[in-house]
């Protein structure tokens, strides 16, 4: 309704507010995961490429869940190693994986150092993907810095190009980290 050229706001009826947040939300939803983390400094830069795998396509939302899942994985390392709360692995890593990293944190925790994780970004590709969809098997190339800190001060700096194998599995409503290992090159 307009007002001499002037667009009136109509009050929305509550079941108008619910459709609208309700379409806002989906809207959110379907940005892909690198612009929704454009402002979070400790968003992890990642590609993913599936055209590769065997024995089955990876579908298209699979694709970004598991992009998705592996990114916010490796943010939740950075935070478990830097606040030295083996914890916050739950939320992204189970078996080998998360006692493996949680014996780190709880190593480093010990000698009173932590360590931060600049991450320069990750090219991952598809290597495998069950045929029951149980399981998708990673290989990844990445930039990283590892800076070891005595408190705030950084005692130790190294930067690598590194290579890993990932394990993920479904679980509830994400992707989990089962297996993480560096490999020297594919």
């Amino acid at each position: 309704m307009t007002v001499r050229g002037f667009y009136v706001l109509m009050p929305l009826r509550p079941v108008a507010l619910i459709a609208l947040a309700l379409l806002l939300a989906f809207a959110l939803a379907s940005l892909p995961p690198w612009l929704m983390a454009a402002d979070n400094p400790a968003a992890v830069k990642a590609t993913i490429d599936s055209s590769r795998a065997t024995p089955r396509q990876v579908e298209e939302a699979t694709e970004q869940a598991v992009l998705r899942d592996y990114s916010r994985a490796w943010q939740l390392l950075a935070q478990a190693m830097s606040e030295n709360r083996a914890d916050v692995l739950n939320a992204a890593f189970v078996g080998i994986a998360r006692d493996k990293f949680t014996q780190a944190v709880n190593e480093q925790k010990a000698e009173g150092l932590s360590r931060r994780y600049v991450d320069r970004g990750h090219k991952v590709d598809v290597a495998f993907y069950s045929v029951e969809g149980s399981a998708i098997q990673l290989r990844d190339t990445f930039q990283l810095e590892i800076q070891w800190l005595d408190g705030d001060k950084v005692v130790h700096s190294e930067q690598a190009t590194l290579h890993c194998l990932a394990l993920l599995t479904p679980t509830e409503n994400s992707w989990k980290v089962r297996v993480l290992e560096s490999v020297p090159g594919f």
